[in-house]
């Protein structure tokens, strides 16, 4: 009788990552930088906060306010090609000063707008004119 294969570690979608045994992993999303002030709603309690990076999958935001893994918030912010987001979201992990959010509900239109913004972000900064000193 085979045996099962190991179960993944948990990882955040957005970008490729690295397993606890050291093998790549592919993620669903592409993943993109996004230092934006992000509401967060839990409880009634609105909080702001500071995004780190966005994916189609959830986003990142520094942990000055740390909510219990499993929570389900609310989430709203504005990405710099001008689409508002709103979503309900859980925390899936905290650590080293970062919540990491999973988006449970988005809307078709708003995951189209992450997905862009993030496939535009990775070409921009290829795009990135050289400085040479004269």
């Amino acid at each position: 009788m085979p045996s099962e294969p190991p179960p993944k570690p948990d990882t955040i979608p957005g970008s490729p990552g690295v397993s606890a045994e050291g093998q790549d992993e592919r993620r669903e999303f592409r993943r993109a930088v996004l230092d934006k002030q992000v509401l967060i709603d839990h409880d009634r309690v609105p909080q702001p906060l500071r995004a780190r990076n966005v994916s189609g999958g959830g986003i990142a935001v520094d942990a000055s306010v740390v909510l219990e893994v499993g929570s389900v918030v609310e989430v709203y912010f504005e990405l710099p090609i001008g689409v508002a987001i709103e979503a309900r979201a859980e925390v899936v992990r905290v650590d080293g000063g970062t919540m990491a959010l999973r988006f449970l509900e988005l809307a078709h239109d708003q995951e189209v707008a992450l997905r862009s913004y993030c496939r535009l972000s990775g070409l921009h900064r290829l795009e990135v004119p050289i400085r040479r000193e004269e």
